[in-house]
């Protein structure tokens, strides 16, 4: 028989406790997630909804700062400690279904927001029920949830302010690497089309959310998770971002170009048949490459975990 220490208890608890409100409050929009998740990995869908991506840099970096985090879970004092904080946290988990049932009703948003937000939702239920439960972990997981919620939803204003001019930029950028290469393409705007070896005509369009617009979300997303967890300054974090947004339209322009060679020399079949992992590829072997240059830029931060425990006692 497995025995598991106060701080392990306390987080077996915690997920037992999320996994019980998620079903019973928002049973709705955890249908709606999974739902979406077929097209999520078979469309376009997959490689413009971040909120899986998200989740996975979180847990990553999140993982690396157990130990902190065990060291905060061992301090709490009981279920009585702390009231206000509690309440707060169970605020946080009504907020999402009042929110919910005053904008929507019984209704859906169309399908990327309702998931985005459902995300979101789950996302304030996690954070409120640990508050809930362990009022003392506060402080060092309200950054993490704070940008995982903030990561979600800044997307769709992003897409909305710069999907259609970095759609432009990308397809402008792939009409010379493809013109480079020698490539015939008709390009009008961000619409294009070609005509394979095969003797295929092939068209299609670059929309906004296949555009740079997502990727550059997660990629600062990626960004402000590793600052949490390393000591490297802000500044440099800021050269970082300013690279990043600057390299990954060349990356997504890059795609479309290999998607049009390909589809150049087999066909309409192997055009559409790399479009929605190449972007899977080209990113996270760019992620990666960030993730070990940034780690190689400075000190690991000193843990603020100990210093929390003794502002705590």
């Amino acid at each position: 028989m497995i025995k598991l220490d106060k701080g392990h208890g306390r987080l077996a608890a915690w997920i037992v406790a999320t996994f019980l409100l998620t079903f019973t409050l928002y049973w709705n929009q955890l249908f709606i997630l999974t739902s979406g998740l077929d097209e999520l990995l078979s469309s376009t869908l997959g490689t413009v909804f971040p909120a899986y991506p998200f989740l996975a840099l979180l847990l990553l970096l999140t993982a690396l700062r157990w130990k902190d985090f065990h060291r905060v879970l061992m301090t709490e004092r009981g279920l009585t400690s702390e009231p206000a904080i509690r309440l707060a946290g169970v605020a946080l988990v009504l907020l999402p279904a009042i929110v919910w049932a005053l904008f929507f009703g019984q209704g859906a948003p169309q399908v990327y927001l309702a998931m985005e937000i459902a995300a979101s939702s789950l996302v304030l239920v996690a954070y409120g029920t640990l508050l809930a439960l362990n009022p003392r972990m506060w402080k060092i997981m309200l950054p993490y949830a704070s940008l995982y919620a903030v990561g979600l939803i800044s997307p769709l204003f992003m897409l909305d302010a710069f999907g259609v001019p970095m759609a432009a930029l990308s397809s402008y950028l792939a009409a010379g690497i493809t013109s480079a290469i020698g490539i015939h393409v008709a390009w009008q705007g961000v619409s294009f089309g070609f005509v394979s070896a095969t003797g295929e005509p092939i068209s299609a369009v670059v929309t906004p959310a296949c555009s740079a617009v997502y990727s550059i979300s997660i990629y600062l997303a990626l960004l402000g998770l590793m600052y949490l967890d390393m000591g490297t300054s802000l500044t440099t974090t800021a050269k970082f971002a300013i690279v990043g947004v600057v390299i990954i339209p060349l990356l997504d322009s890059a795609r479309i170009a290999i998607m049009i060679w390909f589809g150049f020399v087999d066909g309409s079949a192997a055009f559409w048949g790399i479009h929605d992992w190449l972007g899977y590829t080209i990113f996270f072997v760019f992620y990666i490459a960030v993730l070990v240059a940034y780690s190689r830029t400075g000190k690991p931060r000193m843990s603020y975990a100990p210093a929390l425990l003794s502002a705590q006692r």
